[in-house]
């Protein structure tokens, strides 16, 4: 049996239920903007889930839960990399944990990626029948409507999380009249979060830089903003974006825009590449460029550059060329919300 669509129409929580209850064996695949999930099952139960955000990967969640550090994890991935093994193989070979840890790890590893796509509300899903290879990790299979009830109950928390934040693309920022004393009785969790609020990245970029699943995040981000640690910044609008990618481009030549797009690593036939030298062609005025992000976004649409537009909104950009690439997300996901 094959199965794809959209989960804007088709629950996840729906289609998790019809595969446990048929009893399915396969790998459902669920594509979004920032994200790429893989979740198998085995007669109808999840034996194993990964996804590509940073914030749920195996080693960042042992990093995060004081096993070894980040140089640990750094030779640990190499040399899997070099045996071409996993990385948990390599990390309990070194004695960093246990075999009987680990797969609790990986087990938390897979429920929080479950917990991640259904709280999603946007993207691509296709479920395909195919023979899994056990290879012990029935030792850790997860019960599908376990889950399911838990993410069902996440999700309504969430909800009401939400409420204090304006949205994911919103800006956290450590407010004003941050105190050294409140700052000195937090936690743990809640000291990390606050490291990578910085006033410009958003409510996502932080969470994805945290270590911490979603619904983790938003708990302790409303925790900050309760204590008065945290507040948001304007996010600016597209006109005032527009008028500061005038004047930061007015000194700069096309030489060197077109080595900054060669220091992104795109190809010279790339869509995406051919997209940004047209708007910086015509940074003009206001009028015209907001104009041209326009022209160009409706090219790019859904298509696999939206991906990569995005991956670039993560790096770290010179501040005309970030300007643009954010101009050109705004107007894409304007269009297709």
């Amino acid at each position: 049996m094959s199965l794809k669509g959209n989960i804007e129409t088709f629950r996840l929580s729906s289609i998790l239920q019809m595969l446990n209850y048929e009893r399915r064996t396969g790998r459902l695949i669920i594509r979004s903007s920032d994200n790429f999930i893989q979740i198998f099952l085995h007669e109808g139960d999840i034996i194993y889930a990964t996804e590509t955000r940073k914030t749920n990967r195996l080693g960042d969640l042992l990093k995060e839960a004081g096993f070894l550090s980040q140089a640990d994890l750094d030779d640990c991935l190499a040399l899997s990399h070099h045996n071409k093994d996993r990385l948990g193989k390599t990390l309990v070979q070194k004695g960093y944990i246990s075999a009987e840890k680990l797969n609790e790890f990986i087990r938390k590893q897979a429920e929080n990626t479950i917990f991640n796509v259904l709280l999603s509300e946007s993207g691509e899903f296709e479920y395909t029948d195919t023979e899994i290879n056990l290879n012990g990790t029935d030792a850790f299979k997860i019960d599908t409507m376990f889950v399911l009830l838990e993410a069902s109950r996440r999700i309504d928390e969430v909800e009401i999380l939400k409420e204090q934040i304006p949205g994911e693309s919103s800006i956290p920022k450590i407010a004003d009249t941050t105190g050294d004393g409140v700052k000195a009785s937090l936690n743990a969790n809640e000291r990390q979060l606050l490291s990578v609020i910085n006033g410009t990245s958003t409510v996502r970029q932080a969470f994805d830089k945290s270590g911490f699943d979603d619904f983790e995040a938003y708990r302790i981000l409303n925790s900050l903003i309760s204590l008065g640690l945290v507040d948001f910044s304007q996010p600016k609008t597209t006109a005032e974006m527009a008028k500061e990618v005038i004047l930061l481009t007015r000194r700069v030549e096309p030489r060197e825009f077109r080595q900054n797009l060669d220091d992104l690593d795109l190809k010279r036939s790339s869509t995406l590449r051919v997209a940004l030298s047209r708007i910086f062609r015509d940074a003009v005025d206001e009028q015209h460029i907001i104009a041209a992000v326009e022209k160009e976004a409706i090219k790019i649409g859904n298509s696999p550059e939206k991906n990569a537009l995005n991956k670039l909104r993560k790096e770290k950009q010179v501040p005309y060329m970030k300007n643009i690439i954010e101009l050109l997300w705004q107007a894409i996901n304007e269009m297709y919300e």
